[in-house]
């Protein structure tokens, strides 16, 4: 083995709605956990604020029934939002969730940082497959603030594919992964052939997860409090936050138990109740319901049976919970890979991806400090490098007129489920004569109706005078391998390039603010 250093870090990071895993690639070329300054593999998705510091991990979820007002928890289901839709205040500071996560990844960096006992400046950063673009973006704003160079923002399933399929290339198969996190849904189609990772289909529901499965335990405790004591427990912060821990508590307990016992207490009052796993079943059904709905939804998309899966990855904490392997197992009839973490299989994946990363910017330059030993973990027989290959998750179209309806509809620009990064080019005519601009709105969904689709923003482009109907106009999408657009107007020898201007997220002038302003704050 050669003793030639890495001199570049790149770590892969599973930022998760509930916990966080981070991971780097070793001297020998293995993927491996970063463990976190308090020596655990994954760290709770929790900040505690308290005045000039940031506490992040399971300190702060420790306190966060002594002081629920101080506490920022489940901040992956706001990403993509505006100030205006979403934000919390600490100490006279209005944070985003881009800003909160970007906390978040300072503390896995910096606990990186001292364990690897080196510098760690680039990052594969991990999301939900479904995320739309101003998710993506909003990830990787929140790396950038955090200090990282954000190399790639790679999706959850593909990532856990990787981790799964590494040590496999040579074993053709067809991959099916099911994603269930403690906030967010994937399930994604993967093919594993002749050292390429292929993403093939995608579904799922950003807003589905082990916290739904929690809220029913929460609910249903308080209503029998209120039932006993006609008062809801729910009302302050304090009492909440603890009966959520409870619920925690005992939805872990009823997958290794067939019953367990929550007691209450509020306002000098108290309710002690029984809850089976049976009755737990039962009454989160309609969730269970919904990821077999999702599963179903994808198979079909992919064109597929069931009889072409040889394997079902299962990654998120919600996966050891026998009531989803078991509806996983009958509507699959498919072995399960059992050689797979899934707290952990997400962040070692990335690290594979920015380790590959790496490698691809070294061929392009021509400059190698990677050994050679490391290289050949991640090359072909050839000595060519690994390839993984994403596909879009979501239609990327344009709005247009319709003269013979009269009426708007979507043009798809780049459909669903097309390989990335891709690049798309078409031509259009003005909708009427004399027009001073042509405007492009741009949106993201699969229904030809605007109001259907989510808009992404709109990009414009100043036309000469007098044009008649019709008058060519070029349009141009760029969608890279972060899956963040870039869209070009080309008319008349003029041109417009714009990375679209997002209805959500930060604005560039609040990054900068926002950077400034987290360099003052104390993160542990």
């Amino acid at each position: 083995m050669s003793d030639q250093p890495i001199n570049r870090k790149a770590v892969g990071i599973d930022l998760g709605t509930t916990f966080c895993a981070i991971a780097h690639i070793d001297a020998y070329g293995k993927p491996q956990i970063v463990p976190n300054a308090e020596s655990e593999r994954i760290t709770p998705s929790v900040i505690l604020f308290d005045g000039a510091n940031a506490v992040v991990g399971s300190v702060a979820k420790q306190n966060a029934v002594a002081e629920p007002d101080k506490i920022v928890d489940f901040v992956k289901r706001e990403m993509g939002k505006s100030k205006a839709q979403f934000s919390r205040t600490f100490g006279g500071k209005v944070y985003s969730a881009e800003e909160l996560s970007a906390i978040i990844l300072r503390k896995l960096k910096n606990d990186a940082e001292k364990y690897l006992g080196e510098e760690v400046t680039d990052a594969v950063i991990t999301v939900p497959a479904y995320f739309n673009d101003a998710e993506r973006t909003a990830t990787l704003h929140a790396g950038q603030l955090a200090g990282l160079n954000v190399l790639q923002i790679i999706n959850e399933p593909t990532s856990a594919a990787l981790a799964y399929g590494m040590d496999k290339l040579d074993q053709n198969q067809t991959v099916f992964v099911f994603d269930l996190g403690g906030g967010t849904f994937d399930v994604t189609i993967m093919r594993i052939e002749g050292h390429h990772i292929r993403m093939m289909a995608s579904n799922g529901d950003h807003r589905l997860g082990g916290k739904d499965w929690d809220d029913v335990i929460v609910n249903w405790v308080a209503d029998e409090f209120d039932k006993q004591h006609g008062e809801s427990p729910l009302l302050d912060l304090q009492s909440y936050q603890d009966l959520y821990n409870r619920a925690l508590t005992a939805k872990i307990q009823l997958s290794t138990r067939s019953r367990t016992t929550l007691v209450h207490s509020y306002n000098g009052k108290s309710v002690k109740l029984d809850l089976t796993r049976e009755d737990f079943e039962e009454r989160t059904r309609h969730l269970l319901e919904k990821c077999k709905a999702i599963c179903e939804i994808v198979m079909q998309e992919a064109g597929m049976q069931w009889e072409q899966i040889d394997r079902v990855l299962l990654t998120g904490g919600m996966t050891r919970m026998p009531s989803v392997r078991s509806m996983v197992a009958e509507i699959s009839n498919r072995p399960i890979a059992e050689d797979v973490s899934p707290d952990e299989a997400v962040a070692l994946g990335a690290a594979i991806q920015g380790m590959l990363a790496l490698l691809h910017e070294e061929d392009r330059t021509g400059e190698h400090v990677i050994n050679q030993e490391v290289r050949d973990q991640f090359s072909a027989g050839d000595g060519s490098l690994i390839k993984v290959t994403n596909i879009t998750t979501h239609t990327l179209g344009v709005v247009l007129w319709d003269d013979g309806k009269v009426e708007e509809y979507v043009f798809s620009m780049i459909p669903k489920m097309t390989p990335i990064p891709v690049e798309v080019k078409n031509s259009f005519g003005t909708a009427k004569a004399n027009m001073k601009n042509a405007v492009i709105r741009v949106v993201e969904g699969e229904s030809t109706m605007p109001s259907e689709c989510t808009p992404l923003g709109i990009c414009d482009i100043e036309l000469p005078p007098f044009l008649p109907k019709g008058s060519p106009v070029e349009l141009t999408y760029h969608y890279n391998e972060n899956q963040v657009l870039e869209v070009v107007v080309e008319a008349y020898g003029r041109t417009s390039r714009v990375a679209i201007a997002r209805n959500t997220g930060l604005s560039d002038n609040e990054l900068e603010t926002a950077t400034a302003d987290l360099a003052q704050l104390n993160i542990s």
